[in-house]
């Protein structure tokens, strides 16, 4: 030892053994639980299992084995097919068998939808004069077929157009007159007489054509040759209550009636949905006071999504059901909107449904659903929707081969409705399963994709 070195001394001697036994604990006590647990591996954790165990162990040690084994193990794939060891394993994984069912299969698509008045049959209707609301002929909700009077509106207007037509029909006989007397004395005349008279005449008929007219363009029905062969008094009779009927006049002297009245007719066979005047009330020209639809035929306007967009077609069937009622009703699409809307992003379609104007299934601006028929095949193999899996290649349904086995089968899917889809084999073999998988076939998918995986596939 160099002379300058010191021997340790009692209490350096003992830290330094402390430390060795407490490195020496250490690792024992890692090493005792490294073979613990390798222990435990071999044995799958079953300790007594060997030459302490019973030869007589219980049933109940030897399937909770069995069971541990089955989890720790995965299925195997031979040839595609998905196996496993027991009944019972394949049952606590959930798979369950549904049958094939082979139907008519329907594919139909959901959209909710209103119903409207048919743009083409609802009016609003106006005076075409001026004037006061003499009398009102039917009130909201009223049935009314076309012809009928719905108001009599009195217009200082129509007195003058009248008085007009009678003025210009007496000026055109007096014309008449002058020509017949003229060519019987044209000998004894000027020609130039004649051929004034006679152009005096094609005036006077012009004029009396223009108040004829202007009288049909009031809503008057009339001819100059229905008045030709009355007397004066006669014509002014009949001028006064033109186009009234007498169920509007009982009770009202014909010679107190004044001219000044134009009817407003109904212009086709409807309900009265809207009126907004009353007797004495004054009117514009053009001013709307009576709305009337024709509610035998409905429109049905459908609210498409813009994905769904490109499987409708006119002539496609609809049935639609208005809310709070049981009652469905059938048509087909008529037409179909040229654009999206934009608040919405839906795409309208538009169906007539014949309606019955006594009965309360369909009511304009209600709201109902309906369901658009986009596909039907008389004959089909159906299976639930949960039996059909993507598994990443193509769309697969799992057939039973034996009780723990599966075989994947690659199909083609066909029409779809709310729970079902249509299969059919992508092969040339005759693809008629009795079988396939519903729940749990997504467990069997995730098999496939566990193998392939492990073969580097993905």
């Amino acid at each position: 030892m160099p002379p300058h070195a010191t021997r340790p001394s009692r209490f350096q001697w003992s830290l330094i053994l402390a430390s060795l036994s407490s490195w020496s604990l250490s690792f024992v006590t890692t090493a005792g639980l490294a073979g613990v647990g390798w222990l435990g591996h071999a044995t799958h954790w079953t300790f007594g299992v060997g030459g302490h165990a019973s030869p007589h162990a219980s049933q109940d040690q030897e399937l909770g084995r069995d069971r541990a084994l089955a989890i720790e193990r995965p299925p195997a794939m031979a040839r595609n097919t998905i196996s496993f060891p027991t009944k019972e394993v394949v049952n606590r994984t959930g798979i369950e068998l549904v049958p094939v069912v082979e139907r008519c299969m329907l594919s139909e698509l959901n959209a909710n939808g209103t119903v409207h008045y048919d743009d083409r049959r609802i009016a609003q209707l106006s005076a075409r004069v001026s004037g006061s609301v003499w009398r009102v002929e039917k009130h909201l909700g009223d049935t009314i077929q076309k012809g009928d009077v719905l108001l009599v509106v009195e217009s200082r207007e129509v007195g003058q157009q009248k008085a007009e037509f009678l003025n210009s029909l007496v000026a055109f006989e007096a014309s008449q007159e002058q020509v017949a007397i003229l060519e019987e004395v044209k000998g004894a005349v000027m020609g130039r007489q004649v051929r004034e008279a006679k152009s005096a005449l094609r005036e006077a008929r012009n004029h009396l054509i223009n108040a004829e007219q202007a009288l049909v363009n009031l809503g008057f029905e009339l001819s100059i040759a229905d008045f030709a062969s009355l007397s004066d008094d006669a014509r002014a009779t009949r001028i006064r209550t033109l186009s009234l009927d007498s169920t509007m006049l009982s009770g009202i002297n014909p010679s107190r009636v004044t001219s000044n009245l134009l009817p407003l007719r109904a212009p086709f066979d409807g309900v009265v949905i809207g009126r907004e005047v009353v007797v004495g009330e004054v009117v514009q020209a053009a001013q709307a006071i009576f709305e009337v639809a024709d509610v035998s035929t409905m429109w049905v306007v459908l609210n498409v999504s813009k994905e769904d967009a490109r499987k409708v077609a006119i002539g496609q069937p609809l049935r639609f059901r208005p809310d709070g009622s049981t009652v469905e009703l059938f048509s087909q699409i008529a037409w179909i909107s040229t654009e999206v809307n934009e608040k919405t992003r839906t795409l309208e379609v538009r169906a007539g449904i014949a309606n019955d104007p006594s009965s309360t299934v369909l009511r304009a601006h209600t709201f109902g659903s309906g369901r658009i028929e986009i596909g039907r095949h008389a004959t089909a193999l159906v299976v639930p929707r949960s039996s059909v899996q993507w598994d990443g290649l193509s769309w697969v349904v799992f057939v039973p081969v034996g009780e723990t086995s599966f075989e994947p089968r690659v199909v083609t899917l066909g029409l779809e409705d709310k729970d079902s889809v249509e299969i059919w084999s992508n092969s040339s073999d005759t693809f008629r399963p009795t079988h396939v998988v519903g729940n749990g076939s997504h467990v069997l998918k995730s098999q496939i994709l566990l193998a392939r995986m492990e073969a580097g596939e993905l």
